[in-house]
């Protein structure tokens, strides 16, 4: 099967991106327990990224992390470290700027809307990196069809994401959480976060669109050879 190096490639960044998600809400008792699943799936597509998760792995009382993520994050009366695009791209520094409505919009385009659980802006990290994951999801479901089409479709659209929103604030946003953060924890997940997400913004068009195109013109010229046959 030609497409299965592809399909072991984007399941990894699928799982790294729906964990990095999980990461930047309320943290709970449960939040140590993935860290080996994400060191396994960045060794290999992203190891610049695996001292990170390394230094996440130094188990801190979930009271302590449950304040700093207040404290980085929410408030009360300042926020060191908005968790939120729009503040970053726009020049209101608001939240539900244009580029909040534009990012909702991108959501609706695939069908989806915030959960009612979800009280929060749609340009959250946590919402901006579950989309990618989610767009990875479709582009490995039509590309298990095959239908090589729609898997480039799905896979430009996370390129076009990552070039207009995520990639661009995530490297401020990152400077922001380590300078402001108490815990390693939080310091180390920001550099996680910037790091992988740099990285998979160039492999984008570097690893994963330029093997789509091979294998879909690969496929089509079985497909015109049987036909001749």
């Amino acid at each position: 099967m030609k497409d299965q190096r592809l399909l072991i490639y984007e399941g990894i960044r699928e799982k790294v991106y729906q964990l990095l998600a999980g990461y930047y809400l309320m943290p709970d008792a449960d939040i140590f327990e993935n860290l080996t699943d994400m060191q396994n799936a960045l060794s290999n597509i992203c190891p610049d990224a695996v001292e990170f998760v390394d230094a996440m792995r130094k188990e801190i009382p979930i009271d302590t992390l449950e304040l700093d993520y207040t404290k980085i994050f929410l408030g009360p009366f300042k926020v060191p470290a908005p968790p939120y695009g729009s503040i970053y791209l726009d020049n209101t520094r608001t939240v539900m700027g244009p580029s909040s409505i534009d990012v909702r919009n991108r959501y609706q385009e695939f069908g989806l809307d915030l959960s009612q659980s979800f009280k929060d802006a749609p340009d959250h990290i946590s919402a901006e990196l579950e989309f990618i994951y989610f767009l990875i999801f479709l582009e490995i479901k039509a590309l298990k069809e095959p239908n090589y089409e729609n898997s480039l479709s799905f896979l430009e659209a996370q390129q076009s994401f990552l070039q207009e929103h995520l990639g661009i604030w995530v490297t401020e946003f990152a400077a922001k959480v380590i300078e402001n953060a108490s815990t390693d924890f939080y310091k180390n997940l920001a550099n996680l976060t910037k790091t992988f997400v740099i990285n998979d913004l160039k492999n984008i068009s570097e690893v994963s669109i330029a093997a789509l195109n091979t294998i879909g013109k690969v496929a089509y010229l079985e497909l015109i050879s049987e036909n001749e046959e």
